[in-house]
């Protein structure tokens, strides 16, 4: 485990909250804004619109959104490392609002290019001039049905700032501030959620029960809090719904994901039929570690142990070497944000919770946040936000502002693909029998909370969803959905679900952050799983496609990004692959048990 502190160094944005530059560049984007809305505004449907005079309202309307982009960006990095330091949470606040009113003066472009006649729309988006805005056009043309007048998006947005980002933000800061005393062979000391959930990976089947219900408890005492925050996100997501006119809760989110409401319920249905192969394997985990009963406290047990602790700098090179046997410039990329300290690492209070990667500035590097434990699944994690990097930078290189972003349900496959190289290097090091089983079983179980927990999660929110529309939901509503799904998932192979994990459900942010966005998890690992297998099969003649495939940004859909690899969301017998996967894995494990 890491001693001192190491944190990213985010002088590439700004030096400090202190640094003049930030104001400066705050009245450079103001300014900026109101003369795009003076030029722009009221000519878009015009029948004199030419195709080079919009690609230079795009042009212009990317330089706004990028400066905008980078001082928001520099205020969610630094706050999510001191969410407690009250000078940091200022510039937070004062910078969200800033943002939030640059994008008022900028939504009317968005819904005056929708003012454009059919006919004249589709002469623009087939010129020259406009190839690279072809697709936003394209896109924004689909969100047209649901999108409102310019004053009430403005409203919208303002609202935003103390409506559903005030109770995220209440939610973040009042996580990250969590700690926990804890005694651990007779000595007790403080720790944060993140340290103190490493010891659901100890040997001793007692710690383990102890640490969780020492995290379940402070979440439980906070619940009545989280009760509110949740429920007042998911009301404010209904009710904009309502208004934009989406039939279903989800369709809102996939829509925005370019995948098809179909598509996302095959997903759903193919994961859930496959809830055995969980039950399957965690029956065999319960032998393994010969108890006579499994509990949610001992889901993360070690079935043996593997006393190597990594530092950092071990993680760091690890994660290069492996990288470096599937393309030279993946590994490039890991050292770079290694050197230059784009990686924030250690653990503390003030930092929240998880993992994540955040694109940097255009043409240089991304930024990760990881909690650093020392052990193999913090490795791998490390890897997994790395993978994240490896396809932002990519982005970055090849696509202008406009196409930097990332549809959800593919935004996962670089990350999980990188996990995965990680993984077949450390299998293939000269390990024991034991040691081989231990990270195999890690892996099978990495693949079930990336698919299975996260199809169980999604279950969940579509069930809190639709219990929103007839009642508010109470503490035991959300506790009960949580644990029904739980227990579909793990079937008859983990016992006490309701007394251990019931009030766990708060724990998981993203539906809050992002509503429906825990299914792109199980559709990104499924996918990536397909992808694997292709690249084990092709060798060399894989991996330039498939890093052409992480520089597209939303530049094209998610269809036809794929297509480009031969792959149909919409065909339930390719989402079978990746269970079949799983399957092998767990026969792989049988047999070196054997």
């Amino acid at each position: 485990m890491t001693k001192s502190i190491i944190a990213w160094d985010l002088s590439e944005l700004y030096k400090s909250i202190e640094d003049p530059k930030i104001k400066d560049d705050m009245k450079i984007i103001e300014r900026l804004a109101q003369d795009f809305r003076k030029e722009v505004k009221g000519n878009l449907s015009s029948e004199n619109l030419t195709a080079s005079q919009l690609a230079n309202y795009f042009k212009f309307y990317e330089e706004i959104a990028e400066a905008n982009f980078y001082l928001s960006l520099f205020s969610s990095l630094i706050y999510s490392t001191t969410s407690l330091d009250d000078a940091v949470k200022n510039i937070h606040s004062m910078i969200q609002e800033f943002s939030s009113n640059i994008e008022e003066q900028l939504i009317f472009f968005e819904l005056e290019l929708n003012e454009i006649s059919d006919k004249r729309f589709d002469k623009l988006l087939n010129s020259k001039e406009l190839e690279n805005y072809k697709h936003e056009l394209f896109f924004n043309r689909k969100k047209k049905p649901h999108q409102l007048s310019e004053k009430e998006e403005q409203i919208i947005l303002m609202k935003d700032i103390t409506g559903q980002e005030g109770f995220i933000k209440l939610y973040g800061e009042l996580e990250s501030g969590f700690t926990y005393e804890f005694e651990y062979k007779g000595e007790t000391k403080t720790y944060t959620t993140s340290e103190l959930f490493a010891y659901m990976y100890n040997q001793d089947k007692n710690v383990r029960k102890r640490a969780l219900k020492a995290i379940v408890n402070k979440y439980l005492e906070n619940e009545l809090i989280f009760v509110h925050i949740y429920n007042n996100v998911l009301k404010d997501w209904q009710l904009e719904n309502k208004r934009r006119n989406y039939s279903e809760p989800i369709s809102r989110r996939n829509l925005a994901n370019e995948v098809s409401d179909e598509a996302v319920k095959t997903l759903g249905e193919v994961t859930s039929s496959s809830n055995f192969v969980v039950e399957r394997y965690y029956n065999l985990k319960e032998k393994m570690l010969n108890l006579k009963e499994l509990r949610m406290s001992d889901i993360y047990a070690p079935v043996g142990e593997i006393e190597k602790k990594y530092t950092y700098e071990e993680a760091i090179k690890l994660v290069h070497t492996a990288d470096a046997e599937f393309d030279s410039s993946f590994a490039s990329i890991v050292d770079e944000m290694y050197k230059r300290k784009h990686i924030d690492v250690t653990p503390r209070k003030g930092k929240q919770g998880g993992a994540y990667c955040s694109y940097g500035k255009q043409k240089k590097y991304p930024y990760v946040f990881v909690n650093f434990t020392g052990d193999i699944d913090s490795v791998l994690t490390l890897a997994h936000e790395l993978g994240h990097a490896i396809h932002h930078y990519h982005i970055q290189q090849k696509q202008t502002m406009i196409n930097i972003g990332s549809s959800l349900p593919v935004a996962e496959i670089a990350s999980v693909f990188n996990e995965m190289i990680a993984f077949d290097y450390l299998i293939k090091q000269d390990l024991s029998k034991e040691e081989k089983m231990i990270l195999l079983a890690n892996h099978i179980e990495s693949n079930f909370a990336t698919s299975h927990r996260q199809n169980a999660f999604y279950h969940f929110e579509k069930r809190l969803h639709e219990l929103m529309k007839t009642k508010l939901p109470t503490a035991q509503d959300y506790k009960d959905l949580y644990v029904e799904e739980m227990e579909k998932m793990f079937g008859n192979s983990v016992s006490h679900i309701k007394e251990d994990y019931a009030s766990y459900w708060s724990v998981v942010s993203h539906f809050i952050h992002v509503p429906f966005y825990v299914y792109a998890y199980n559709m990104s690992n499924l996918l990536v799983i397909a992808l694997y297998q292709t690249y084990l099969e092709q060798g060399k003649k894989f991996v330039p496609k498939f890093i052409n495939m992480l520089s597209v940004g939303t530049s094209l859909t998610p269809a036809e990004m794929l297509a480009e690899m031969d792959i149909d969301l919409d065909e339930p017998t390719f989402w079978n692959k990746g269970i079949d996967y799983l399957k092998n894995k767990i026969d792989e494990l049988e047999d070196l048990l054997s």
